[in-house]
């Protein structure tokens, strides 16, 4: 497959609260034929803004995505998850650290749990191991990482969810 991604937009959500958490949503237009989730995967990670550590600008690092070696990931990195797991796992992640206000609340229902409740595959990249960590990649704390499909709106989300 030839066909690329194409970045709609990004949507940053700084928690704000002393807990330096955030959350980070990516969306793409899958191309004309996307072929199956594997391929879509892979485009996904060949993608300039794949190379993103989360503490520069999206693209500055191609080596480099999260706290990870970016050739360390492959689309078999990537597990089919469940949206209602997924949903208790950041909402647990989420309020860990200190209670949300209302907006935030309002903010992550609608930019974060809505869209992982509609998704249509949705799959997260596994915990990948220290060994996996480029030289600096522990200053991410927890690293979640979802990837959210939409087929009928031939759409991608990358949510990442971490702290700082």
């Amino acid at each position: 497959m030839t066909s690329q991604l194409t970045h709609l937009g990004t949507t940053f959500i700084n928690f704000k609260n002393a807990t330096y958490q955030w959350v980070d949503i990516k969306r793409f237009r899958l191309p004309e034929a996307p072929g199956d989730d594997h391929d879509a995967l892979t485009l996904l990670i060949e993608h300039e803004l794949y190379g993103d550590t989360y503490a520069t600008d999206p693209g500055d690092d191609p080596h480099r995505h999260g706290p990870y070696w970016r050739n360390r990931i492959t689309c078999g990195c990537f597990e089919a998850t469940a949206a209602d797991t997924e949903e208790l796992r950041l909402r647990a992640w989420a309020e860990e650290h200190a209670a949300l206000p209302d907006h935030l609340h309002a903010e992550l229902e609608r930019q974060l749990y809505r869209p992982l409740r509609t998704a249509e595959a949705l799959y997260r990249l596994r915990d990948l191991g220290e060994d996996s960590f480029h030289d600096w990649g522990w200053v991410l704390g927890p690293f979640h990482e979802l990837v959210l499909f939409d087929r009928t709106a031939r759409a991608l989300a990358l949510v990442v969810a971490s702290d700082d």
